[in-house]
């Protein structure tokens, strides 16, 4: 049975994901909605900030990959 104190770290970084997610959510939206409705900012301008975005999601699933590896060890 997993203790109380274990059960909070675990949560907690939950949390901590789901935040992380909604940032980059959130990124994701902001640059898709400048693309749809500012003239000036451009598909030049947007390229930069999706190779962004996704080397985030990137990280992040790595991260999750080797907490997976770790709980099963």
């Amino acid at each position: 049975m997993i203790k109380y104190n274990e059960k909070e770290r675990l949560l907690k970084h939950v949390l901590n994901q789901k935040l992380y997610f909604s940032e980059i959510e959130e990124r994701l939206v902001r640059v898709t909605y400048s693309l749809m409705a500012d003239n000036v900012y451009t598909i030049d301008r947007a390229i930069p900030d999706l190779i962004k975005i996704i080397n985030l999601l990137e990280l992040e699933h790595e991260a999750i990959m080797l907490e997976i590896n770790r709980i099963l060890e």
